[in-house]
Formats: C-alpha cells, sequence, structure tokens
C-alpha cells in the first residue's frame, strides 16, 4: 500500500488541532469592587446631586438682614481674616 501525498494528511491534522483549541473557553475577566469603594461611590453620588447653595441658610441670613437682626461680632470677623491670612 502507497501512501501519497503525506504533506495533505499534515496539514489536515494540523487545521483540525488548530479548530479544537480554538474551541476551548478562555477564563472570563471577573471584577470584585470592596467595601470601601461602594461606600466612596455611594457617598460621590449624593455630594454630586446634593445642592450647591443652601437655599434655606440664604433665605434665613436675608430675612435677618432686612429684619435688621443679622450680627456678627467683630471678633467673628477678625478671626476668619486671619485664618484666610495664615493658611
Amino acid at each position: 500500500m502507497r501512501i501519497g501525498n503525506i504533506d495533505k494528511i499534515t496539514q489536515i491534522y494540523q487545521n483540525q488541532a488548530g479548530q479544537a483549541k480554538r474551541q476551548v473557553p478562555s477564563p472570563k475577566d471577573e471584577i470584585e469592587i470592596s467595601n470601601e469603594a461602594q461606600v466612596l461611590g455611594t457617598a460621590f453620588k449624593a455630594v454630586k446631586e446634593s445642592q450647591d447653595v443652601r437655599m434655606d441658610r440664604v433665605n434665613f441670613l436675608k430675612e435677618q438682614i432686612q429684619n435688621g437682626t443679622y450680627d456678627v461680632s467683630a471678633k467673628d470677623v477678625s478671626e476668619k481674616i486671619l485664618n484666610k491670612l495664615i493658611v
């Protein structure tokens, strides 16, 4: 018995072996988020959704100024100025 064209048989075998290798499922990437990251994400979302201006406080101070009852001590003002200059 004569086996002709061994190269063709080798090529068929390599093609079949290559197909078998491609069918092996590859491991999937997984991600796990720590509890700290979840808490930070929740806090960040809350800050992002909050208002920049506290209108209740603004309206309260406006009312005090209009009524003439808004009073700030000179000591408090000077402390704030000095703190800004030092930092």
